[in-house]
């Protein structure tokens, strides 16, 4: 090269490079030496201004990131929403470059040209009242309006001039709490650049991101959609206005242009207007879920979509700018290739605005020739709706579709098999001053504004093992009543028939508040619940029930509101009518059934729910005061349930079912009840749980056929809660008995303030008839007999089984227990018992204390008291002493139990009777003696006594035959008898009779086995030998002749003969003996 071109070419580029270098070193020393004091002026200076908190890790230079501009790079900046940084930041940033040009640094003028920003956060959130944290967090502090100038370096001294700015790798959600909302985009790249002169802002914006919106109940409504942004608008700072100079932005591949402007001097003004940017359907399926587009996978579709739309006019809270769109589909088609089935000619044309006022009320929205053509069928329409506060409607429709088409079509596994034929014809208007093309729509007959037809409608449910077979429905509407003239359908093994009606449909379109009517009949010939339910096995098993002959009548009289919104049950009146039906597992058969529930805020009110059930008749009613209570998962408050029940004829066998009959007492499962009234009300308490239930009985009223009892005006209190049952004056009367009892039951045997206290009765009657209640069967158990081998008659062991099967009330683990009985007159055993009163004591022990028991009976007095021990429930036993005064033994009857067979003890002697007798008896659970283990000790004194009809004497017949043997006077008859297992042992007593004066000693048993001995004077038995000389009969001797008591001289000497009587009254013997054990009274 020429030395002297050298010498121009290289001198100049020498210079400039050690120019270029002694500038970077000038500016990386300049900004080396201002790095610190530019990150904490700038960071000072915004944390000054705000209520939260900017942090910063670190900083350094970067020269070449933002080239030719030199950068500060700050890393892992964080913003809190407070100065005590708490919690987790608004945002937060990886690493932010901010940009300087260097010779704006060397005259100390820190304009920021460029900004980088890459990864990091934004997270927004509306709390409920409104407020933006972010918002919150940058508005000014308490301490920034009173802070003094600052000095030159920080008093206007950093400015920002922003010639670029790009974020990339950025997260920004927004979560409104209000609405459940959530917005979510993550930004891949975001370029913008503003400039600013005094009067305009210029700003341009691109960028690409991917959207999501979820809500509280769709976890992704606007899922990973593709957003791209294309805006450039500039902002006239004096007129308070932004410019959209131009604005393109894509859903996925859906593109809308904007243009317009926004006014911001005043209050907003809004002048915007928006373009589908392509006219097909990339317009919809844009917006579509990813699941929706992969069941749109099999279809091929096109056809020429557009949307149009303005948006003009001022916004406030109280006013919206006017807003109107148009949008429509021409010429549109969908093909399943799968198929080959194709629905062509779809298309419509769409206007909507919020007319005049720009609000809800002027709103319309209009959806005009609507049409589709199916292989087979037609659908044509038009729809209309004004006023969007009380919609007003007019929708005309004329279809014909083929549902097996359908099903192929839209290739759903479980419509495929569909097949039928709906037909809709409809004429509704509301809106008349649109005129609209309807040559092409069949015409209905006058009024009728709808008709629908389904022919042979065959089809499946998913997850429903049996198809919907042969449904066929007739139904119209007509001045908004719809009217369901037929419709029937089988499912499985059922089938079955509706009909029925809504007055007004048109309140479910506007004006919810208006009553409607609503009625529904429904029958079958056959029902299999089983069938019907099969969709739940485990309900399907517990409803395995066939009903036969089913129909029943529905009628309901509410609001829409209440219907579409209960709380929690929707108020009105409803009806049912003549439920009727025979059931196969219940085995029962309900007729006329009928009942009216009217239902209000608070009350729930069934009235005359009557009808049959086989024979037995039901009238109920009754109501609910706070219902809502039961609906309540925490139930806390007060609620009542009363009802009133009669029937005339109440058959257990009827109304129960076989399992439930199992647990009636075996004598009450075919009980018939008669003349039936039961009135009652509980109250009961929930505070969180269960505290009390207060019942009030008014009347229980019912006559018993089988065990012929009658109750009559059974009334009372019972009170049931945690710790005590109590009932409070139960009055009334079963059969002849009345009663009045109060009683209170402690189950853990304190009161409620823990303080211990007894259990309690109190028992009053005026009449108790005992024998009535319990049915007593007073004539022996007869033997059973059976035929041997040879014929020969064996006799069957007789058992006490009746007895021990009783009701056993030590079976039941006691308290302490305190009872008064106060009865006027008791029957028992055909015992007239009278002033009975007693005091009994029941412990934990397992015994009852009889302290006083004092009655009259039989014309005297009696005064017990002792002891029952159940602490072994199979071995009951009873010690007592009772006190016996003038009490009149002929109409006092004894019942025992002797080895398996009731036996009466008394009736061979009258008398009166007084003494004491102390007793040892182990009773069966119904309280009858067990003579074989029963020890007792009387001392009895027996005044003007009699003995009637008694064996012993009777065997002596032979010696007495001019005295009555089968009635023996005699006088006052004192003696201490002692019974032990059955046998009654009497020491030696003297007797002044009206056979003479007798000496006699002996046992008998309850078999009527005995053992006498009589010492008779030598003069009877010579009177009586004399008499046989002359042959006087026995015969002879009138039964009913009453001897007189003749008594002995003890001044002269008297000759006794000794006389043994053994064996029983049918075989006996008499003859010589005296008693060797020397028994002595």
């Amino acid at each position: 090269m020429n030395p002297t071109v050298r010498k121009w070419i290289v001198r100049p580029l020498l210079i400039i490079i050690i120019a270029i270098g002694a500038f970077a070193g000038i500016s990386f020393l300049v900004l080396s030496t201002q790095q610190e004091r530019l990150v904490t002026l700038a960071i000072g200076e915004v944390n000054k201004q705000l209520k939260g908190e900017l942090s910063v890790e670190k900083s350094r230079i970067s020269l070449f990131r933002n080239f030719p501009y030199i950068s500060i790079a700050l890393h892992n900046g964080r913003f809190f929403a407070d100065k005590e940084k708490t919690g987790t930041p608004i945002y937060q940033f990886d690493r932010l470059y901010v940009g300087f040009s260097l010779p704006d640094l060397l005259e100390e003028n820190y304009k920021v040209k460029k900004l980088f920003l890459k990864g990091g956060y934004l997270a927004l959130v509306r709390e409920k009242d409104g407020k933006i944290n972010l918002v919150e967090a940058n508005s000014a502090s308490a301490d920034s309006t009173t802070a003094q100038p600052a000095a030159k370096d920080s008093a206007s001294s950093l400015t920002i001039d922003l010639e670029k700015a790009v974020l990339s790798d950025l997260n920004i959600s927004f979560l409104d709490k209000t609405s459940g909302r959530k917005y979510s985009s993550r930004v891949d790249k975001l370029t913008s650049s503003f400039k600013m002169d005094s009067s305009v802002l210029t700003a341009v914006l691109t960028s690409e991101m991917v959207l999501d919106i979820t809500t509280e109940t769709d976890t992704a409504l606007f899922h990973n959609k593709r957003f791209q942004l294309d805006i450039a608008a500039g902002y006239k700072r004096h007129a308070n206005r932004l410019d959209i100079l131009h604005c393109n932005f894509k859903v996925e591949e859906a593109g809308f242009n904007v243009k317009g402007y926004v006014d911001l001097s005043d209050t907003l003004d809004l002048n915007l207007k928006i373009k589908g940017d392509r006219q097909d359907f990339n317009l919809l399926t844009a917006f579509l879920p990813h699941h929706v587009k992969e069941d749109l996978q099999p279809f091929q579709y096109d056809g020429r979509l557009y949307f149009d739309a303005v948006v003009q006019g001022k916004v406030t809270e109280e006013q919206l700018p006017l807003i109107q769109v148009t949008f429509g589909c021409e010429e549109a088609w969908f093909l399943n290739t799968g198929a080959n089935k194709k629905l062509d000619q779809l298309g419509f044309k769409g206007y909507y605005t919020n007319g005049s006022e720009h609000s809800l009320k002027t709103s319309e929205l209009r959806m005009l020739n609507i049409s589709a053509r199916p292989e087979k069928g037609i659908f044509k329409g038009h729809f209309v709706v004004r006023d969007f506060t009380r919609p007003q409607a007019l929708i005309l429709v004329s279809s014909e579709l083929e549902l097996k088409f359908l099903g192929e079509f839209l290739g759903i596994p479980d419509l495929k098999q569909m097949t039928g034929k709906i037909k809709l014809d409809m004429n509704f208007r509301e809106v008349h001053d649109i005129n609209l093309p309807e040559e092409s729509l069949n015409k209905l007959k006058e009024g009728i504004e709808s008709r629908l037809t389904v022919e042979n409608l065959s089809f499946h449910i998913p997850g429903y093992p049996h198809p919907v077979r042969d449904m066929n429905i007739s139904a119209e509407m007509k001045n908004g009543r719809v009217t369901v003239s037929g419709a029937s359908l089988k499912i499985g093994q059922s089938d079955l028939t509706l009909n029925g009606s809504i007055s007004d449909v048109r309140g479910f379109l506007r004006d919810r508040h208006k009553t409607i009517k609503l009625a529904l009949n429904a029958g079958s010939n056959q029902l299999v619940l089983s069938d019907l339910l099969s969709y739940d096995t485990a309900l399907a098993r517990r409803w395995n029930e066939e009903v036969h002959g089913f129909n029943i009548g529905l009628a309901f009289e509410t609001t829409v509101e209440e219907l579409l919104d209960p709380a929690p049950l929707p108020k009105g009146t409803f009806e049912m009518k003549n439920l009727q039906g025979s059931f196969k597992k219940y085995a029962h058969t309900v007729k006329n059934l009928n009942a009216t529930v009217q239902i209000n805020d608070t009350l729930l009110r069934l009235r005359d729910l009557t009808g049959m059930i086989d024979s037995s008749d039901i009238n109920f009613k009754g109501r609910v005061v706070n219902y809502n209570l039961w609906f309540d998962d925490l139930k806390k408050g007060k609620t009542q349930i009363a009802f009133d029940f009669k029937s005339n004829r109440f058959a257990l066998r009827d109304v129960f079912g076989r399992e439930i009959r199992r647990y009636l007492p075996r004598g009450y499962r075919r009980e018939a009840l008669s003349n039936v009234w039961l009135r009652a009300k509980v109250d009961l308490r929930y505070d969180t749980i269960f505290r009390f239930a207060k019942a009030k009985i008014a009347n229980v009223t019912a006559d018993l056929k089988q065990h012929n009892l009658k109750l009559h005006s059974i009334s009372g209190g019972v009170k049931y809660g945690s710790k005590i049952l109590s009932l409070d004056t139960m009055r009334g009367k079963i059969g002849n008995t009345d009663f009045d009892i109060n009683l209170k039951y402690y189950f853990k045997g304190t009161d409620r303030y823990n303080n211990k206290v007894a259990n309690s009765l109190q028992f009053k009657s005026q009449l108790l008839d005992a024998d009535e209640i319990s049915k007593y069967d007073l004539a022996p158990s007869q033997a059973r007999t059976r035929r041997g081998s040879r014929n020969t008659a064996v006799v069957a062991k007789v058992d006490s089984t009746p007895h021990k099967e009783a009701f056993n009330i030590f079976m039941i683990p006691f308290s302490d227990f305190n009872a008064q009985v106060n009865i006027g007159k008791l029957k028992y055993n055909r015992l007239w018992l009278k002033d009975v009163n007693a005091k009994i004591t029941m412990m934990q022990d397992q015994t009852i204390t009889v302290d006083t028991i004092s009655m009259k009976v039989a014309g005297g007095t009696v005064g017990v008291r002792g002891k029952f021990n159940g602490s072994n429930p199979d071995k009951i036993y009873f010690r007592s002493r009772i006190k016996l005064d003038q009490v009149d033994l002929e109409k006092m009857l004894l019942k025992f139990d002797h080895f398996g067979q009731d036996v009466v003890v008394n009736k061979n002697l009258k008398g009166r009777v007084s003494g004491q007798i102390r007793s040892y008896v182990q009773v069966h659970p119904d309280l009858v003696p067990i003579v074989s283990n029963t020890k007792a000790e009387m001392n009895l004194t027996i005044y003007n006594g009699s003995l009637v009809d008694f064996a012993p004497m009777q065997a002596m017949a032979s010696y007495f035959k001019d005295k009555n043997l089968r009635l023996i006077r005699f006088d006052t008859l004192h003696n201490k008898l002692t019974f032990t297992n059955g046998v009654l042992d009497i020491p030696a007593m003297e007797i002044n009779s009206s056979l003479g004066y007798i000496q006699m000693s002996g046992k008998q048993s309850l078999d009527l086995s005995m053992e006498y001995y009589l010492r008779v004077p030598m003069k009877m038995v010579t009177r009586v030998g004399f008499s046989a000389l002359f042959n006087r009969k026995q015969e002879e001797v009138d039964i009913n002749q009453v001897d007189e008591i003749e008594y002995i001289d003890k001044d002269k000497k008297i000759a006794f003969m000794n006389l043994k009587v053994t064996g029983k009254p049918d075989n006996f013997q008499v003859g010589l003996g005296k008693d060797k054990k020397g028994r002595k009274s």
